[in-house]
């Protein structure tokens, strides 16, 4: 079975259910097909990644989350009282601009249009993800492997001496499975345990940021494979946050840029 790249009710970027942030839910297009987000957090920061900011982005109404309303049509109210998705400074929308003021007279915020909200998310982007990473591993979605302890769950050796390729896999219940290197992964992926295949699937999925080491989303990342660089199993799809690096590493070093959804074993993996 080939790795999935957006969940049901699951935002690709951050893993947030849509049942628990369906007030700020995304739906979106860019050159890439459409998706969904959570908030304009994760919206703003897969603009980064891609390098385009979204089209056609629909947004759900924060009093009637099952309703969404165009980006040009919707009215946002920022920094209010109300709990922010991913940031402290709250971006909800409202079908009017009469709705939109009446809940800040109540609730505090400022109306403002979709590229404003947009612009100031980006701007906080930086200050935010390192905020959430840190929260990331003290929650237990993410483990720092520790060596000679943690083991790759497909080849055995152990992830914490490969900084530049380790990744992993959180279930809902936090347990963890780690590996060397995205080859392992995919290859886990592609064929998991039948008892965990169902978990698996809705998993929370980091890879690393093969330029700093950081921790990022498996499902949002860019990986090059066909390079001429090798990983710690030999061939290797090297894992990028942003897509122009991705890029930018293929031009130096061979290979292609390729999503999550594109990507497989065989992708990897030279043809004999």
């Amino acid at each position: 079975m080939p790795p999935r790249g957006d969940l049901a009710g699951q935002c690709p970027n951050c893993g947030m259910p849509r049942s628990m942030w369906a007030r700020t839910w995304k739906s979106f297009q860019n050159s890439e097909g459409r998706s969904e987000v959570c908030s304009f957090h994760c919206l703003a920061d897969i603009a980064v990644k891609t390098g385009e900011d979204p089209k056609d982005v629909l947004l759900a109404l924060y009093m009637e989350p099952d309703k969404m309303v165009p980006q040009e049509k919707a009215f946002l109210v920022v920094g209010s009282k109300a709990k922010g998705t991913m940031t402290t400074v709250s971006k909800i929308a409202f079908a009017s601009k009469e709705e939109g003021l009446k809940f800040s007279e109540a609730c505090g915020g400022k109306l403002q249009t979709f590229s404003q909200a947009l612009q100031l998310a980006k701007e906080d982007l930086s200050k935010e993800n390192n905020m959430i990473a840190g929260i990331r591993i003290k929650s237990g979605k993410i483990v720092q492997p520790a060596d000679n302890q943690e083991y790759c769950s497909v080849c055995g050796m152990f992830p914490a001496r490969y900084p530049q390729s380790k990744c992993q896999l959180t279930l809902m219940d936090k347990k963890v499975y780690h590996f060397c290197s995205t080859r392992c992964l995919f290859k886990f992926l592609a064929t998991p345990p039948s008892t965990t295949r169902k978990d698996v699937e809705s998993a929370l999925m980091w890879v690393t940021d093969y330029p700093t080491t950081s921790w990022i989303g498996a499902r949002t990342a860019y990986y090059v494979v066909g390079s001429g660089v090798q990983g710690p199993m030999g061939h290797e799809a090297f894992a990028f946050d942003k897509k122009v690096e991705a890029q930018r590493f293929a031009k130096e070093e061979g290979g292609q840029v390729l999503t999550f959804r594109e990507m497989s074993t065989e992708k990897i993996e030279p043809k004999e």
